[in-house]
């Protein structure tokens, strides 16, 4: 069998197929698959925190199966606090970027470079502020660009793979 990029191409073409299902599950589901996934992660860490138990290895199953149970109970609040730090973050950096730019002001010749120029430090500020406050617009927003990107890379391997003879 052929290998694709260090895959055999049976490989590489189930990896592009569950990358189109997964960006897919990203778009229709949003929200709800962040929280699957984080009760499966939960669920995962108390099963490994059980079985190291079993083996009477006590100190990492206790670990565990706190670290499974807090993840289970407050797993939102984790994604929230993230969500906030992205935007504190992504709002300060913003904000310097537009200072240096209003305060080292470069003239362009045509004004659409300007407009250029000023886009990106404007839209860092708009999308911390929407993290800020809109978190369920901006998780939904930031889950569909990750599904349409997942979708897209999984296509493009899709492609390479069939066209590789």
């Amino acid at each position: 069998m052929k290998e694709f990029r260090g895959l055999k191409k049976m490989e590489a073409i189930m990896l592009a197929i569950a990358a189109i299902v997964m960006g897919v599950l990203l778009i229709v589901l949003r929200g709800r698959l962040i929280g699957l996934a984080m009760t499966a992660l939960g669920l995962i860490l108390i099963g490994f925190g059980i079985f190291n138990l079993l083996n009477r290895l006590v100190p990492p199953a206790v670990i565990q199966i706190v670290i499974g149970i807090v993840i289970i109970v407050c797993g939102w609040v984790l994604v929230e606090a993230v969500l906030y730090l992205l935007a504190a973050a992504l709002l300060i950096i913003g904000g310097l970027l537009l200072y240096d730019k209003l305060k080292n002001r470069v003239h362009y010749i045509k004004p659409w470079m300007q407009i250029l120029d000023f886009a990106l430090p404007i839209g860092m500020l708009l999308i911390g502020g929407l993290f800020l406050f809109n978190q369920t617009a901006a998780k939904d927003v930031l889950l569909v660009i990750c599904g349409i990107l997942t979708i897209l890379e999984g296509a493009i391997l899709l492609v390479n793979t069939l066209s590789e003879d």
